[in-house]
């Protein structure tokens, strides 16, 4: 009976308690925090009044737009972050089922391939919002820099796998 009415007034305590809010983050916290995990050449800049940066980390370029933003520093409670590898030895098709691929897997990232002037890219987007978290930083940057990681694995397999391809088709002529 005791411990039911302890567990009670500990439930209806929380309850009460107000939410956790999101620690917002700017832009030079952002920067600050991936450069702690070797993103370099970052730059900030403005794109219809939201920040985004730019970088490279692991050798890839990538931006980090920033949204859902306020007040005078341009605090934000959301980032999206891409960055797009080039694959112009690939036809669309194959494009496509490389992204394909990276989406039927589990995921928190999406993958998605373009057509520039020089051949194909297949893309890697993850969106992170800071709704209920209480602070941003290792948990976020670790993230990006895993899901790249695995990306451009993915993306030097798919590589190997198509000059294996080729190989094979060269010495069958």
């Amino acid at each position: 009976m005791a411990r039911r009415f302890t567990l009670s007034l500990l439930l209806m305590a929380a309850s009460l308690a107000p939410p956790a809010f999101a620690e917002l983050v700017t832009a030079n916290q952002l920067r600050d925090e991936l450069a702690k995990y070797g993103a370099e050449a970052m730059e900030i800049s403005y794109e219809d009044g939201h920040p985004v940066l730019t970088g490279e980390m692991l050798g890839q370029a990538f931006d980090v737009a920033l949204s859902d933003c306020e007040g005078p520093q341009n605090a934000c409670r959301a980032l999206r972050y891409v960055s797009c590898h080039e694959m112009a030895d690939f036809s669309r098709i194959e494009a496509l089922e490389i992204a394909n691929t990276h989406n039927a897997g589990y995921r928190d990232t999406t993958a998605f391939a373009e057509e520039k002037w020089f051949g194909q890219v297949v893309c890697l987007r993850l969106q992170q919002e800071f709704r209920g978290e209480t602070e941003f930083g290792l948990r976020q940057v670790f993230e990006w820099q895993i899901e790249l990681e695995d990306f451009l694995q993915e993306m030097d397999d798919a590589r190997a796998v198509k000059q294996a391809a080729n190989s094979l088709d060269n010495s069958a002529d």
